[in-house]
């Protein structure tokens, strides 16, 4: 295979700065750590610096002798704007290299139209870059998306379809690159920084109003030929007659969704006002009856299509994220011995369920870490 020279030094830049975000190296500590030639490391450290992306600093020796400088990524070279657009409202960020939020702002969507969420977008993006040079401006959205191209290609709550939102912003934002993608896999990104190095395979399952997955094989996101890998909560589990927001029958979500498991627990306490999840998680708390019967059933339907999933990945290390994790230890050793049922041996006993490090519905670092993977790829400096 044929690699352009250009492509080859996005990579080892890639490389270079990915090393140095983990340990401040010195010149010679970073060749015997990257297996890079010198002269690469060399170039390529001495452009960084100047650019001032990387800065030298001399330590004092412990013995006698001199000591080579260390290198350290420059948290305040360039700043990023994370936009998570939720379900009617926009939440934004300000932040750091280092993923550090400086100044965040929430917005009420008036409208679902493109327009409406377009102006929202432009305002607070012009509103958190002041006089700050941004690096990129990342957006987490919630539907299927093209991100390689930055289309919406379908979002049910928004009901847009092929809308090319990265050209529409850039026509009224010219002072960085703009880069969207799929709000799970976004926080699948964000994720991953806090595992093992050593572990390149992962799936991040978030359970909320909806349930998908983010999966990254070998260190990178898998998107599909279709942009829609990981779309777990339209897995078909059985023919219960409720149909779901994709338009199909029987989908993981209609059963184990945050609102359908309401749904379930009003009906079966004939309860008739308005409840929130947390009054659920309450009930399931104080061993409710119904509670803890619909809590058993749901973590059933998420076993069978989690345990699927991983048979087919052979994925050892699953991160959740999601209300259902607030019951920690209950939750996940309830839904642990039922995937046991469903997965191979192998898979299961290797099996490690994380509880997620974010409570993702209240932050934008999905979309600030859109930014920081690429930066730390070598594409974007």
């Amino acid at each position: 295979m044929n690699i352009k020279l250009d492509s080859l030094k996005i990579i080892n830049t890639g490389i270079i700065l990915s090393a140095i975000k983990k340990n401040n190296f010195t010149r010679v500590e970073l060749q015997k750590n990257t297996h890079l030639a010198a002269g690469t490391i060399s170039n390529i450290i001495k452009e960084l610096v100047s650019k001032n992306i990387i800065i030298e600093k001399s330590e004092s020796p412990k013995t006698r002798g001199r000591t080579g400088k260390k290198l350290y990524i420059n948290s305040k070279y360039k700043y990023i704007i994370g936009i998570k657009v939720r379900r009617g409202t926009v939440l934004a960020s300000l932040n750091d290299l280092a993923g550090n939020e400086i100044v965040s702002l929430r917005e009420t969507l008036i409208d679902k139209n493109v327009e409406n969420v377009v102006d929202t977008i432009v305002k607070v993006c012009f509103i958190l870059k002041e006089n700050y040079p941004i690096l990129g401006i990342g957006i987490a959205f919630p539907g299927q998306i093209n991100s390689n191209c930055g289309i919406i290609n379908y979002s049910t709550f928004y009901q847009w379809k092929n809308i090319n939102l990265k050209e529409i912003l850039e026509s009224k934002i010219d002072f960085c690159d703009i880069f969207i993608e799929n709000d799970v896999r976004a926080m699948a990104l964000t994720e991953k920084e806090f595992l093992d190095p050593e572990i390149k395979n992962m799936i991040y399952l978030h359970l909320g109003y909806g349930i998908s997955t983010g999966i990254i094989i070998n260190n990178s996101l898998l998107l599909g030929d279709n942009f829609i890998a990981g779309q777990i909560g339209h897995t078909y589990i059985k023919d219960n007659h409720i149909k779901c927001n994709c338009g199909k029958i029987g989908c993981l979500e209609t059963l184990a969704s945050n609102p359908s498991l309401l749904e379930f627990y009003k009906e079966k306490s004939n309860i008739k006002s308005d409840i929130d999840f947390n009054f659920f998680l309450n009930k399931i708390k104080e061993k409710d009856e119904f509670a803890l019967e619909i809590f058993n059933a749901a973590t059933s339907y998420i076993a069978t299509s989690l345990g699927n999933l991983l048979n087919i990945l052979n994925i050892s290390t699953i991160v959740i994220g999601g209300d259902l994790t607030n019951l920690n230890d209950f939750f996940f050793d309830n839904l642990a011995s039922k995937i046991k049922i469903y997965a191979l041996p192998h898979v299961s006993d290797n099996m490690n369920l994380i509880k997620s490090k974010y409570n993702h519905s209240e932050n934008t670092i999905g979309a600030v870490y859109i930014i920081l993977d690429k930066f730390y790829s070598g594409e974007l400096i």
